[in-house]
């Protein structure tokens, strides 16, 4: 596998993500019942962290992508490995984990909305943590790297970034506050 695969990968599934966004928000007259009980105030202070989030995810994307060479990717690693030459294959797991589940997780929202089952429930929860485990795990693959690459901080900037709106935001907060 080499890093343009994933490149294509993510920006092909990237852009579906946006379309079922689109598709899940015209589903209802009131796209507002996604957020369940969350409140206005909360809403306000979420909606902009989404931005953030989407600039970590870029900051990221411009290291893996733009600014490191094929062997410099292949280089990654978790921390309690040595590099082994398979941190694009690394890349494309976490990128495909982050992708596909986040592309699903405002239908099977709806999907619940229209008519509440605890499978389509757990299912949600499911992919929100997915998605926010595998934002956190960009940055524990960056880790190792972070004095050996230039703009690895960058990246794990970026991870965090985007980690605080997957993980807190997303699969605890909104999972806590919605209305099951």
């Amino acid at each position: 596998m080499n890093r343009k695969t994933v490149f294509w990968f993510s920006n092909i599934v990237g852009p579906l993500i946006l379309l079922s966004y689109w598709r899940g928000v015209a589903a209802f007259d009131d796209p507002t019942v996604y957020w369940g009980n969350v409140s206005e105030r909360m809403q306000g202070l979420i909606v902009p962290w989404m931005f953030v989030a989407a600039a970590g995810y870029l900051l990221m994307f411009h290291r893996f992508f733009m600014a490191w060479s094929e062997e410099e990717v292949a280089s990654l690693h978790w921390p309690w490995n040595e590099s082994d030459g398979n941190g694009v294959k690394r890349l494309f797991v976490l990128y495909a984990a982050f992708l596909l589940t986040s592309a699903v997780w405002i239908d099977l929202t709806r999907i619940y909305i229209e008519g509440p089952s605890t499978l389509v429930a757990v299912a949600i929860v499911a992919v929100l943590w997915t998605a926010g485990l595998a934002a956190v795990g960009f940055g524990v693959l960056v880790w190792p790297s972070r004095e050996r690459l230039s703009g690895s901080k960058t990246a794990l900037l970026g991870s965090v970034m985007l980690s605080i709106q997957c993980t807190w935001w997303d699969a605890t907060y909104w999972v806590l506050n919605f209305a099951w």
